[in-house]
């Protein structure tokens, strides 16, 4: 076995590999292309390879090249995984291949990443371009609050929902500058929002059984659930339902000291769109008066009276996430009278 260490980055890829016997047999850097990879598989001889690297915006092409090479092996690990190698007081790229190639002959490495394929990697790389076309066409409209704000307007929460904001806009009495600059802004605001709904319209077009089994849920609807399956994909490969909501950003910090143990705010390693969507889910169901959704909702009565409203809705969030990972792991719809119990 050859244990083989990669610091991935847009120039080249720094490479340390050893064999089993911890002697080094490559060494060096290569191009940052599947020739080059490919080249660096056949230079290593025909012993099973293990090849670890950290991920990134590079992570799909490169395992999926490793995956069709014979005696190729991947393990991709998650750079929160692995913090001592970037806090370390020396870290090189050559440093950091190296120290990935020792815990790989080691047998040090911690779990690997999940990595996704076929519908569920379409449904990932939607969901995340949809959530960067949503964070830009509210930097804008935050952007156009502060210009408004400045000539003494302050525009309501809900301003921008609707179709009518724009004339709503032009009609404020605001500056000839500050005009020009709004209508500057508008553009890119709709084309953002247009987008944004375009691609929204694909992910909604994306089906699979397990989306079905999510939408029983209630507050879960056609969004949320493909949101969660295209996080989630195999339920199998948490170790419980508390995995996965660490996994879904939904779980609280711990701080422990000898016998003394407290709990901190929620912890934000994770997914952040689970979270975001679970906690809009949680809002819905706080209000809803359905019979399905009965037990859902008196546990978040229970929890609100005791410990507040906010506290009740990612106590909830959580609850829906928990509830799905019983859901997709039995392969049958959702049943209140299961949780009730």
């Amino acid at each position: 076995m050859i244990y083989v260490g990669m610091d991935v980055s847009s120039k080249s890829f720094v490479i340390h590999a050893l064999n089993e016997r911890k002697k080094l047999v490559w060494k060096g850097e290569i191009e940052p292309t599947r020739e080059g990879l490919r080249k660096l598989m056949r230079d290593l001889g025909k012993e099973t390879k293990l090849v670890v690297f950290e991920a990134g915006n590079q992570m799909k092409w490169i395992a999926e090249t490793l995956k069709k090479i014979e005696g190729v092996h991947v393990h991709v690990v998650h750079p929160n995984e692995v913090k001592w190698i970037n806090q370390s007081s020396g870290k090189t790229d050559k440093v950091d291949a190296k120290k990935l190639a020792e815990l790989a002959r080691g047998d040090l490495l911690p779990r690997k990443v999940h990595v996704v394929e076929g519908a569920v990697r379409e449904l990932r790389e939607l969901v995340s371009a949809r959530d960067q076309l949503l964070r830009k066409r509210v930097a804008l409209i935050n952007t156009l609050r502060g210009y408004v704000k400045q000539e003494g307007q302050r525009l309501p929460a809900k301003f921008f929902q609707g179709e009518l904001w724009k004339e709503r806009l032009g009609r404020l009495p605001l500056s000839r500058p500050l005009k020009l600059i709004i209508e500057s802004f508008q553009a890119s605001i709709e084309a953002l929002r247009d987008s944004e709904i375009e691609i929204t319209r694909r992910i909604l077009e994306i089906e699979d059984k397990r989306i079905d089994l999510l939408e029983s849920i209630p507050g879960i609807g056609k969004l949320t659930s493909r949101v969660l399956v295209g996080a989630i994909d195999e339920v199998k490969r948490f170790d419980g339902k508390k995995a996965l909501a660490k996994y879904g950003a939904l779980t609280p910090r711990i701080y422990q000291s000898g016998e003394v143990t407290q709990l901190g705010r929620i912890n934000r390693d994770g997914r952040h769109e689970v979270r975001g969507m679970l906690l809009q889910c949680a809002h819905t169901v706080g209000r809803m008066k359905t019979a399905g959704s009965k037990p859902l909702r008196e546990f978040y009565e229970r929890i609100e009276r005791r410990r507040g409203k906010k506290i009740a809705v990612v106590a909830l969030a959580r609850k829906l996430l928990t509830t799905s990972y019983g859901v997709l792991k039995s392969g049958t719809m959702y049943d209140p009278a299961k949780l009730a119990a």
